[in-house]
């Protein structure tokens, strides 16, 4: 169900990428990628400042968060890279500005976003090791502007975001959780616990 989801929402996406590429001011572009940079930057600075925090405080937890958070962003980069060049997808302005799969620099390639799957990557570590409200609020929030502003920069569709988030929260979420125990009974646990333990059992069986 969950692939059947995510498949037709790409797919929605690509067959009307081009338009709304289109409807995005060219005088928005500078300041927007500035912007999706930043977050990028400061996520990673966020990750590696709770590493060396542990480190000086002695703190297990904020030591583990970094290094999960490193080993999430190692593999967000593996698929998102695999998967630019192998569908080496045109960049919006680029050649005929269509978006053509196949067709673009396999170097460069715009599918999925990397920004946004490494900035989704990151804030879905610190998020599910720091599950608190105002936590989950400023990473994915974060996370949510990086995405935004590389559509409205001009150098990816929105179905190239979409992508890039799904795959950055699904390793996040992973990793976050991948070494942890199994919860108790279902029946023990609350609805949205239960829809999140399925989640996660569903991003583990496609990893393996």
């Amino acid at each position: 169900m969950w692939d059947a989801l995510v498949v037709g929402a790409t797919g929605v996406l690509i067959a009307n990428d081009e338009s709304v590429a289109h409807q995005v001011s060219p005088s928005w572009h500078n300041t927007s990628i500035n912007i999706s940079n930043a977050g990028v930057y400061g996520l990673g600075a966020a990750a590696g400042g709770i590493f060396v925090a542990g480190l000086i405080l002695h703190d297990e937890h904020a030591t583990t968060t970094g290094i999960r958070s490193a080993e999430a962003a190692v593999d967000s980069v593996i698929l998102y890279a695999s998967l630019k060049v192998i569908l080496a997808r045109q960049r919006p302005y680029m050649g005929t500005g269509e978006g053509k799969f196949f067709s673009g620099n396999w170097t460069k390639g715009s599918f999925p976003s990397g920004h946004a799957t490494f900035a989704w990557t990151l804030a879905s570590v610190m998020a599910h090791e720091y599950p608190n409200w105002p936590m989950r609020l400023l990473m994915y929030g974060v996370a949510t502007v990086v995405s935004t502003t590389r559509v409205t920069g001009g150098v990816h569709f929105p179905s190239d975001v979409f992508s890039g988030s799904v795959i950055g929260y699904g390793v996040g979420t992973f990793v976050a959780h991948k070494d942890r125990h199994r919860d108790p009974s279902p029946h023990s646990q609350n609805k949205a616990r239960r829809v999140q333990n399925a989640v996660l059992e569903h991003v583990a069986i496609n990893g393996q």
